[in-house]
């Protein structure tokens, strides 16, 4: 929904200085940023130009409210309408990408790469509506009618500029714009040294568990006897090693959907005093390997936040296993409670290595790295924090360093909106689990695995017949698909990105020649939203994502009986829990 800011007529030069004016008290007082102002000042004058050149003036409207395309974002936006000839060819107009050679780009197609969102509606004779958004930033206080009735009121109290005061005005401008510009390419230079850092020691990270995995494998081939001892230490070793190469790669997939908005919040209302209580226990193994004196202060008052229970409990264990993380073995950490006015924090101190003045603006920032020596410790990979602070800001809080030096221990203090008691408590999520019985595997159903990985598709068949079931296994989607027709599978196990046919497209046949008498579940190295939606349109019941849970596709084949013909909704929390993972 928009809600209109204010309306103006350009019918002359003079009217553009307004239209440049207005322009700017708006982006100000709605908080777009400096270069964001800039942007779309010069666009939006451009376009009402272009108005009064070829229509002989226009109506202005700026609208304030939620963006079109990012969801739960807001935007200034601003539409230009004429009355005259319309454009014709108008998507040629706006996207054509020919340019003069050492010509600036002006007009619709210049205008559109100036903002974040721009698009045309005319036609022939009836006139032209260009429409421009502009996103506000993540820290913009969010719209609400009496907040935008307010600034309403302050853009009635500014007085307009006039010609003279208008182009010292932009003269102003774009010196400071040079100047953003500048500082912007410092630390795109800089952050493109921190990312050729973070390859090098990604790919430092990754060899270690694989090391191990290859020395364990290899033992196993050249020992001409192998014991039970033998087997259970090398399946162990893989095992450790296997899920470190998973935290590493869900790391990596969190960081990309957070800092692109695409994490989906599922919030309850909690008590913050148990949700920390689980958090320490989350890390508790870590903590006492390092003997460290852990002191945790709760609040006698019940002190109740609204968030998603997993992720925020993952972003604290995160700051208490970083403090671990950063102090020598028989440290001192400490975990404190409070509330202060209406938030709740989370205070985690410790006397551990410390942060460097130059470093703790830099923290918060993807890829940094506080230590990149060779001898540093269990260092990660430099996002967890990125991670934590987007998590924190998406949930209303904030997020604070501060450090006395190098040596002298470190403070992270995590703020979140306090709000009123639920009217009933659920049931934790660890009782809910406690009370799961575990039933077993029902044999006889015939299962098609279908993966161009032979040696993945050969362990899931292996482990599905230790399970009971009776399988086949294909490497191609074409050979799968001919294996189907000639024998109806119970259930088929499909990786998307197969030869030959995809694994959608199999899918779809077997929808169309069996309908809801089989179950169709996707295997896939993408998480996206967007591949998830494209599998359920295909017909898919259930999405995993690589590496597959087989605990979790084992409870997807025992619900069978209750999932055939349901949508892929119907069973997404089951398979869901693959990915709903934050870095640490």
């Amino acid at each position: 929904m928009l809600l209109l800011v204010l309306t103006i007529k350009v019918q002359s030069d003079h009217a553009l200085v307004t239209l440049r004016d207005r322009t700017r008290q708006v982006s100000e007082v709605f908080g777009l940023e400096s270069l964001q102002r800039t942007r779309l000042i010069t666009a939006v004058s451009e376009i009402g130009r272009n108005a009064l050149q070829y229509a002989g003036g226009a109506v202005v409207n700026f609208l304030v409210g939620e963006s079109s395309i990012r969801l739960g974002a807001e935007a200034v936006v601003v539409q230009v309408v004429d009355k005259g000839p319309g454009i014709s060819e108008q998507v040629i107009a706006v996207r054509s990408s020919m340019s003069i050679p050492g010509k600036a780009q002006g007009g619709l197609q210049g205008s559109r790469r100036l903002v974040d969102a721009f698009w045309v509606e005319s036609a022939p004779g009836g006139g032209t509506t260009v429409s421009l958004e502009m996103m506000l930033p993540r820290v913009a206080q969010r719209l609400t009618p009496a907040l935008v009735t307010q600034r309403i009121e302050q853009l009635v109290r500014r007085p307009p500029q006039s010609p003279r005061e208008e182009l010292e005005q932009q003269n102003r401008e774009m010196l400071h714009t040079l100047q953003e510009l500048r500082r912007r390419q410092r630390e795109l230079e800089q952050a493109d040294e921190r990312k050729n850092e973070f390859v090098a020691m990604l790919a430092h990270e990754l060899r270690n568990p694989l090391s191990a995995i290859t020395m364990a494998l290899e033992l196993m081939r050249r020992k001409p006897i192998l014991d039970k001892g033998d087997v259970e230490r090398y399946c162990a070793t893989i095992g450790r090693q296997t899920d470190q190469l998973t935290h590493l790669v869900n790391d990596l997939m969190d960081v990309s959907r957070v800092t692109r908005g695409k994490v989906d919040l599922e919030r309850t209302v909690v008590e913050m005093n148990a949700l920390v209580g689980h958090a320490v226990e989350m890390t508790r193994a870590f903590i006492d390997a390092k003997r460290h004196d852990l002191t945790i202060e709760s609040t006698a008052e019940q002190l109740w936040v609204d968030v998603d229970v997993v992720r925020m409990k993952q972003v604290v264990s995160n700051l208490i296993h970083n403090a671990a993380r950063y102090t020598p073995a028989s440290g001192r950490l400490q975990v404190s409670v409070s509330s202060n006015g209406h938030v709740a924090s989370v205070a985690i101190r410790d006397n551990g290595m410390g942060i460097e003045a130059a470093m703790l603006p830099k923290i918060f920032d993807l890829f940094t790295q506080v230590d990149t020596s060779l001898a540093r410790e269990d260092s990660g990979l430099g996002i967890g924090l990125t991670i934590v602070q987007r998590m924190v800001r998406d949930h209303g809080g904030s997020i604070t360093a501060t450090s006395p030096g190098k040596g002298l221990g470190s403070e992270f203090v995590l703020t979140l909106p306090l709000v009123g008691a639920p009217v009933s408590v659920a049931v934790p999520l660890e009782v809910a689990v406690a009370l799961k019985v575990d039933v077993p595997a029902r044999a006889g159903r015939r299962l098609l695995v279908v993966d161009d990985n032979q040696d993945a598709v050969s362990a899931m068949r292996e482990m599905l017949e230790l399970s009971g079931y009776e399988c086949e296994m294909a490497f191609d989607g074409a050979t799968a698909l001919a294996m189907a027709m000639r024998r109806q599978p119970d259930v088929a196990v499909l990786d998307i990105g197969l030869p030959s046919l995809d694994g959608f497209e199999v899918a779809r046949a077997l929808r169309t020649k069996y309908g809801p008498q089989v179950v169709l579940i996707a295997l896939s190295g993408y998480s996206a939203p967007e591949m998830r939606k494209k599998a359920e349109m295909a017909g898919f019941n259930s999405y995993f994502v690589k590496p597959v849970d087989f605990s979790a596709l084992t409870n997807v084949l025992l619900e069978i009986p209750n999932a055939s013909g349901h949508p892929l909704a119907a069973v997404q929390p089951v398979a869901a829990g693959a990915d709903r993972c934050l870095g640490g």
